[in-house]
C-alpha cells in the first residue's frame, strides 16, 4: 500500500516520489520484518525484493517531469542507498531468527541485491525520454 501511495505521490508531485524512496524501502522493510513473525526469511527477501522492484517501476512510468539519465541516476542512487538501510534492518532480523539454519539465513540476506541486480541489469533504461508536464 506504501508503494502505490509513494507512486501517487511520484506522479502529482514529482520529485518528491524519488525523495520517498529512500524513506519507504527501510519503512516496508521494518513492516516486512517486524510485524510478520511467523513468516519465512525467504518469503520475506521476496517480498521486499518485489516491492522495491514495483516502487521502482512506479517512479520511472509513472512520475512526472522529463525522464532523462540525470533523473535516472537519482532514482537509483536513493534506490540504493534505501537498499543499503533495507539490507542492515533485514540482517539484523535474520541473524536473531534462532529457528532458521545459517544457509537460509544467507540466502534470505542476498536475495534482495541479487533479485535488484537482475531487474537493473534488463530494465535499467525503463521510463527514459518519457515527458510528463508538472
Amino acid at each position: 500500500m506504501l508503494v502505490f501511495i509513494n507512486g501517487i505521490i511520484g506522479h502529482y508531485y514529482p520529485p518528491k516520489g524519488i525523495d520517498f524512496t529512500l524513506i519507504l524501502i527501510p519503512i516496508v522493510t521494518l513492516i516486512m520484518c517486524f510485524a510478520s513473525k511467523n513468516l519465512n526469511s525467504i518469503f520475506k527477501s521476496l517480498s521486499i525484493s518485489m516491492l522495491v522492484i514495483i516502487n521502482d517501476i512506479l517512479i520511472k512510468l509513472y512520475s512526472g517531469g522529463t525522464h532523462d539519465l540525470e533523473g535516472l541516476e537519482w532514482i537509483h542512487a536513493f534506490m540504493y542507498m534505501g537498499i543499503i538501510i533495507g539490507l542492515i534492518i533485514l540482517s539484523i532480523n535474520v541473524i536473531k531468527n534462532k529457528e532458521e539454519n545459517i544457509f537460509l539465513k544467507i540466502s534470505s540476506i542476498l536475495l534482495i541485491p541479487l533479485l535488484v541486480y537482475i531487474y537493473q541489469h534488463f530494465f535499467y533504461q525503463l521510463g527514459l525520454g518519457r515527458q510528463y508536464p508538472i
